[in-house]
């Protein structure tokens, strides 16, 4: 299978410098967030104005106001109306989006009403799909309330474990939304992950461990234990997006 430039790399950020640093890499799209360690949150308004003031490429931003699961309060769901408008106004492409109904149904009324505040920009629904309780019937669903993408692992951890299933996903939404496969892709699999879905375009992180250099008191700690702290962070890594970039031939 010949792959060319019409496979787009999405590569999901969570700084304004890895923005910066996934484009000069080649990545054909940003989706700008903050927050890796929580799952993704929305960025500062600051960082989505310079960021899209920087990259010519397309730019996708986190609409996602906590962490947690994806049942939104009236006044939640008001805060990520405003931050899709905000979007807008500041230039940016599409928003990532996404929320659920206690069943881990999709909450179809509100999601219909977001992608109509957004437009023209593009909805994307993020991994929250993979938690419904029925992929194939989600994808109907957010076919009709115009989402332009569904950001996806098949339902399963990692989309190595799952390209049956998005396989058939990417067949049944051919032609009404895109189906952007996203967990665990590097550049030991990607090709091999496009060739067994059929996908188009693919998500990663690309991300790389950083400490810095400041010297702090050992007995605060600002940060809760886990994968980062008080002088360690994850900025994407520009090799790793070059990388898999040269090998689905899209140029830089």
């Amino acid at each position: 299978m010949q792959h060319n430039r019409s496979i787009v790399l999405e590569v999901a950020c969570f700084t304004p410098q890895s923005a910066l640093t996934a484009a000069n890499a080649g990545a054909g799209r940003v989706e700008l967030c903050s927050g890796y360690s929580e799952g993704g949150l929305s960025p500062s308004a600051a960082s989505v104005m310079m960021v899209r003031d920087s990259l010519t490429i397309p730019l996708h931003v986190m609409v996602r106001p906590r962490i947690g699961d994806f049942i939104y309060t009236s006044f939640e769901k008001e805060v990520i109306g405003r931050d899709i408008a905000y979007c807008k106004d500041a230039g940016a492409d599409g928003v990532v989006m996404g929320a659920l109904l206690p069943s881990g149904q999709i909450d179809k009324d509100f999601t219909r009403s977001m992608v109509e505040k957004a437009y023209p920009m593009t909805v994307t629904f993020h991994r929250a799909f993979d938690l419904s309780p029925d992929l194939h019937q989600s994808l109907e669903t957010l076919i009709e309330c115009g989402v332009s993408r569904i950001l996806t692992s098949g339902g399963k951890p990692t989309v190595r474990e799952s390209v049956t299933t998005i396989a058939s996903l990417v067949k049944r939404a051919s032609g009404k939304l895109i189906i952007l496969p996203g967990g665990g892709i590097r550049h030991d699999n990607a090709l091999d992950i496009i060739k067994k879905t059929g996908a188009r375009e693919i998500h990663i992180s690309g991300k790389r461990l950083v400490t810095g250099n400041m010297q702090i008191n050992p007995s605060v700690s600002l940060s809760t234990h886990g994968e980062v702290s008080d002088t360690s962070w994850y900025e994407t890594d520009h090799d790793q997006v070059r990388n898999i970039v040269m090998q689905i031939g899209q140029k830089g």
